[in-house]
């Protein structure tokens, strides 16, 4: 089993650190996925395991409690939805749970759908297109957007949770910004201070990364890494419960990088 404050390295780290008949499911649901895509390449996405092909990604997975998330973006899963009704969905996920037959026919077909739209979308990207005239628009806030897509991707009652921590680290400074980094949102302030970690096993996982740390005395702070030390919560619940000693470490944090630049 993987140390609590350890993150996993690999796929197959991650996948070693749940019970025998997870473990099963998430094998068959790799292997599958690898035999419908032999070129994409795998790691980890929005803090799961997952597969990008052509440059963009592709599917991703992850285990819970009672139940496996699917993850193959909004169209995977508006392709398929009547095929997927009688499983708990979200706008971009599926959850098969445990106690069913797991429905490898019906994710192979996803993924060769998903495979066939890259393929496509980068096709479409290589034909030249014709130059319109331009009209003023406001720019998107990509970091904004990149943020939203990731929490859309995440189960809602998980959503919910990583939320509540989100408005408690916004509230804490308003130097902070938020961003995708590392495949989660981070929180910079002149450079990336700390980081969520994947979300496992009923848990929430902060990484605080800037060697700063060190000199921050908190019973919340684990580990002895240089510089960088971890900040594990049940749920949101006990985040608030903790918002005091939370909200003085950030401080300090900030405090301490505006110092040294």
């Amino acid at each position: 089993m993987t140390n609590e404050t350890t993150l996993p390295a690999t796929v197959d780290e991650y996948i070693s650190d749940f019970p025998a008949p997870v473990k099963k499911r998430l094998v068959q649901l790799r292997k599958t996925i690898k035999a419908c895509a032999p070129s994409a390449t795998e790691g980890f996405g929005y803090g799961m395991p997952g597969f990008k092909y052509l440059g963009r990604p592709l599917v991703y997975f992850a285990a819970y409690e009672n139940h496996i998330g699917f993850y193959a973006t909004p169209t995977g899963h508006e392709k398929f939805k009547q095929a997927l009704s009688s499983y708990k969905t979200g706008k971009g996920s599926v959850q098969f749970p445990h106690s069913e037959p797991f429905p490898l026919e019906l994710v192979k077909k996803i993924v060769l759908f998903r495979v066939k739209e890259n393929e496509a979308l980068t096709a479409a990207k290589k034909k030249p297109v014709a130059v319109k005239s331009k009209k003023a628009v406001t720019p998107a806030n990509k970091d904004e957007e990149a943020v939203k897509t990731w929490m859309n991707r995440q189960e809602p009652a998980v959503r919910k949770e990583i939320d509540t921590v989100r408005r408690i680290i916004k509230k804490a400074s308003p130097k902070l910004n938020e961003r995708i980094k590392w495949n989660a949102p981070s929180y910079y302030y002149m450079e990336d201070i700390l980081t969520f970690g994947p979300y496992k096993k009923n848990k929430l996982l902060l990484v605080v990364h800037h060697p700063s740390v060190e000199k921050i005395r908190s019973p919340l702070l684990e580990g002895n890494f240089k510089g960088r030390r971890l900040i594990w919560l049940k749920n949101g619940a006990e985040a608030v419960k903790q918002q005091k000693e939370l909200t003085r470490i950030i401080r300090e944090l900030v405090k301490a990088v505006g110092t040294k630049k």
